[in-house]
């Protein structure tokens, strides 16, 4: 601040009353602006007042404002994944119930206990299925990038279909014809030709049915002859020399559908373990060989109605719920299905597709949807209702509701069993709470990563406002000291330029 030491006399248009004037001003001017920099708290009302600092001034509020964008990414981030927390967590609740249900119920033989298992497990489905229409803002949780488009059709056009579309129950039970066959063997064939017993597949090459597992033959017995399984198709012969010795067995393994395999025992009078069913010593080789293949036949005749029925349940169910829009599922050939050899082309077969929503399979689920919240740090928070986790929890759940368990037949309880022990399998490994729990804790470091950034952020929004603040707010207890001396100093200004404006010769004289 300048202030003048010598005033010259004021007479209009000379040079140094021009300069005393311009002096005056400026005085003025300096003392209005200490008086806004009082009043508003800053050194300037524009960046040209902050001198060379207003470059700094500039770049900090810039840091300041894409600080304060990340700050709102992070509010809108922080919603979805604790609403994403508490969606997963609701689905893991209701499948851990599922399972719970059908672990209480297993080998119960009591139908009041089956009935009331399928409607708590159906209640599960039902709800399930609407968790995995969740919205948040009127955006879908689990449809992937498509989160306008309602992903999970509801629960009664999955089982039953539309009228048009087949549902779950006809897809599985068409494959339980092509798996079971028409005699309800398990697409197997059994021939008696005098003495000699053969089992074996109906049609090389089949998709469908129980298949002999070659190199699986067990046990001995005396005056027989064991041939296979070889061919094609697969075959099996037992052939009776003679009569073979009470306690003696033979045995070989299957595999259905689903790659589950069964070790099947045929014992001579009584079982030597859990797996044999028992034949009788007839007359002759060849009554002893009628007796062996009515033994076979009962066994199959089992299996079609327990282990079978839930293989072909679980691998339907699978097929069904692979599909989506752009992956339409497998169909059986046909009618008639009992002997259907193929599968129809794909597409061929009207079918709910159960999954409407985003099915890119180059992309991954959790990449569906992305959020920056710091400066080279993303969070990815999609779903999507079809993931192995969710969608292996659905074939669970769908293959034991898509299955009947009447009452008085003594094979309902096997069905159930059957069905029940693969259903549990998958909620113990692909499917599930735990396979459930991955997802969530993908949100959960998710979520530590947003915490993190906030933290960061706030940090940082504190440093460059103290920066700023060094460089535009005003000092007022300086602003004031130089306020009153610039007063003092005006006022005597003004004081000394009245006086010397008032000079003339004849007062001088």
């Amino acid at each position: 601040m300048y202030v003048p030491t010598s005033l010259y006399p004021y007479a209009g248009g000379t040079l140094k009353s021009k300069q005393n004037a311009r002096l005056l001003l400026s005085m003025r001017y300096q003392l209005d602006d200490l008086q806004r920099q009082i009043a508003s708290g800053k050194k300037s009302q524009t960046f040209g007042g902050l001198g060379d600092m207003r470059v700094s001034s500039l770049t900090f509020r810039n840091q300041t404002g894409i600080t304060d964008g990340y700050s709102s990414v992070i509010d809108i981030s922080s919603i979805r994944l604790k609403i994403m927390d508490q969606s997963t967590n609701e689905l893991r609740t209701l499948v851990e119930k599922a399972r719970g249900v059908m672990l209480e119920t297993r080998g119960t033989g009591g139908y009041p206990e089956i009935t009331a298992a399928v409607k708590q497990v159906q209640a599960q489905f039902e709800q399930m299925v609407t968790s995995l229409n969740n919205q948040h803002e009127g955006l879908y949780l689990y449809s992937g990038r498509t989160r306008d488009v309602r992903p999970v059709v509801d629960a009664n056009t999955i089982m039953w279909g539309d009228g048009t579309n087949a549902g779950l129950r006809q897809v599985i039970d068409e494959r339980r014809q092509a798996d079971l066959g028409v005699t309800g063997f398990g697409r197997m064939t059994t021939n008696l030709v005098g003495s000699n017993v053969t089992l074996a597949e109906d049609a090389v090459g089949n998709p469908f049915g129980i298949k002999l597992v070659a190199g699986s033959v067990g046990g001995a017995m005396s005056n027989v002859t064991v041939l296979g399984p070889a061919g094609a198709p697969p075959q099996l012969d037992v052939n009776f020399t003679g009569l073979p010795l009470s306690g003696e067995r033979i045995s070989f393994t299957v595999q259905l559908p689903d790659g589950k395999t069964m070790n099947l025992g045929f014992a001579v009078d009584q079982a030597g373990t859990a797996d044999d069913t028992v034949f009788s010593v007839g007359v002759s080789p060849a009554a002893t060989a009628a007796n062996l293949q009515a033994a076979i036949n009962a066994r199959l005749t089992a299996i079609g109605q327990g282990e079978l029925r839930a293989a072909s349940g679980l691998v339907a169910a699978r097929e069904f719920f692979a599909g989506s829009v752009n992956n339409p599922p497998q169909r059986v050939a046909g009618p008639p299905f009992n002997t259907a050899t193929a599968y129809a082309p794909v597409g061929t077969r009207p079918t709910v597709i159960w999954y409407r929503g985003d099915d890119d399979a180059l992309v991954a689920a959790r990449d569906t949807q992305k959020a920056e919240v710091d400066g080279g740090t993303t969070i990815n928070f999609g779903a999507r209702a079809n993931e192995t986790a969710l969608r292996e929890s659905m074939v669970a759940l769908g293959m034991f509701l898509a299955d009947d368990y009447p009452p008085g037949f003594a094979s309902t309880q096997d069905r159930f069993d059957a069905s029940t022990g693969r259903a549990i399998q998958l909620f113990n490994s692909t499917g599930g709470p735990n396979a459930i729990l991955e997802i969530n804790g993908d949100f959960g470091r998710a979520s530590s990563q947003v915490k993190d950034a906030e933290t960061r952020h706030e940090d940082r929004k504190v440093f460059l406002s103290s920066l700023l603040s060094e460089i535009e707010n005003a000092n007022k207890e300086e602003a004031i000291l130089q306020l009153t001396s610039l007063q003092t100093t005006l006022e005597a200004s003004y004081s000394v330029t009245s006086r010397l404006s008032q000079l003339s010769l004849v007062n001088y004289l």
